[in-house]
């Protein structure tokens, strides 16, 4: 499925569609500007039709459908909206001589991940605030839901028609993609190393690329842990409703102490508040079983090869704490399965200043200023109270900076 110039086309037109791409966006950056109030206006009453049901009949397929409803109730919303125009406009300096204008990039091609809802829309609707003309790539399991949204925009705004561009082609597609990355002034990336990676290996080189790329979340815990249960479960129910998905989801726990018997104390002392978690709420029972076959391969990999485990796993009801000897950034075991280590607090900067580049969502339970200092200044960008790690909000930033302002081209012209 393609959305061009506010049409559907079947794909068997996207040699045709892209061999005028450069030359239709020409077309429309040289003689066509966008109205952001107009277009503001636009999304609030695509987000009103949303939340009244309107698109039940693609959204009801999807898992999760009143999350999903949800999600793009609050990022579409006015305030959210509202807020990011604000965010993204630059402070003008007064310069002598020199007027200053703000102007579109151009041309932005986003390669949209799968992993939050209505992100792939959302990240063209920041384009659109800053007037530039959008190429979007879909992920893979998009169902739809992206053009039916684009599409109902354009219908309530007639002339973004030539601003939004949607192609469902698939990565290995590497011809297309390269043709699309021409077109732009800019890359935009939603994805993990791979995709990067890839991305460079394609882009041309004068080609900025924006890279918002995976992230890893973490919660440091102080030692004397049992005194801020509360909060702990909180931190439970974040990585039980998240399934430890999101670039803002907590994947490791580090317990400040150095002595190993406080954090194998601690990781019985949560796996608890992870089972009742996990009692609280819908359980994905195909994602567990996943989980289970994983750890069971790897367990009998490990006994193939006469490894002796240096880390020990905790497994309670669909759920399971691996208290890891070696304290490290990484990735757990999703929906509910969390790496904990003893990590001291002197050595808690040098740790994150190893994982520099993928750092965003702390969480700081019973932790000093000092320490919520240490992390701000090792790179972390939110530091979130442990249920709502990975909730968005009205005019923040993204991974430390404004989207917007990293859309608009800041011009300078002397009189």
């Amino acid at each position: 499925m393609i959305l061009a110039h506010g049409r559907i086309y079947d794909p068997s037109h996207q040699n045709e569609i892209l061999g005028a791409l450069e030359a239709d966006t020409n077309d429309t950056l040289a003689n066509k500007t966008l109205d952001v109030n107009k277009l503001v206006d636009a999304v609030i009453t695509v987000a009103e039709k949303l939340k009244n049901g309107e698109y039940s009949d693609i959204i009801s397929a999807v898992d999760g459908a009143e999350k999903y409803v949800q999600k793009a109730a609050d990022l579409l919303s006015e305030e959210n909206v509202r807020c990011a125009v604000r965010s993204g406009a630059p402070e003008i300096p007064d310069l002598p001589g020199i007027d200053t204008e703000i102007y579109p990039v151009g041309v932005l091609f986003h390669i949209a991940a799968g992993n939050i809802d209505v992100l792939p829309a959302y990240s063209v609707l920041e384009g659109l605030l800053c007037g530039n003309v959008n190429v979007l790539k879909l992920p893979s399991q998009d169902n739809g839901i992206t053009v039916r949204i684009l599409s109902e925009l354009i219908g309530v705004m007639p002339e973004l028609a030539d601003f939004i561009y949607v192609f469902d082609t698939p990565s290995s597609d590497l011809a297309a993609m390269v043709r699309m990355a021409e077109a732009a002034d800019k890359i935009i990336v939603w994805g993990g190393d791979e995709a990067v990676a890839a991305v460079r290996r394609f882009a041309p080189p004068c080609t900025d690329i924006v890279v918002w790329g995976h992230k890893t979340g973490f919660a440091y815990v102080c030692e004397d842990y049992a005194s801020y249960e509360e909060e702990l479960y909180g931190l439970a129910k974040h990585i039980t409703a998240t399934g430890q998905l999101f670039c803002s989801s907590c994947q490791r726990i580090f317990v400040n102490t150095s002595d190993r018997k406080i954090a194998e104390s601690f990781c019985g002392y949560f796996l608890r508040l992870l089972e009742k978690a996990k009692e609280d709420s819908a359980n994905d029972i195909g994602a567990e079983a996943e989980l289970t076959l994983r750890k069971l391969t790897a367990n009998i990999e490990n006994a193939i090869n006469g490894a002796e485990p240096a880390d020990k796993t905790y497994y309670g009801r669909g759920s399971s704490v691996t208290l890891y000897e070696k304290p490290e950034l990484a990735v757990s075991g999703f929906y509910g399965n969390i790496g904990v280590s003893a990590l001291p607090e002197e050595e808690l900067f040098g740790l994150l200043r190893g994982k520099k580049g993928y750092l965003q969502t702390a969480c700081l339970i019973g932790c000093t200023d000092k320490i919520k200092e240490l992390a701000l200044r090792a790179g972390v960008c939110r530091v979130m109270k442990p249920e709502d790690m990975s909730e968005v909000f009205p005019g923040e930033g993204h991974d430390g900076e404004y989207e917007l302002q990293r859309y608009r081209r800041i011009v300078n012209i002397q009189r």
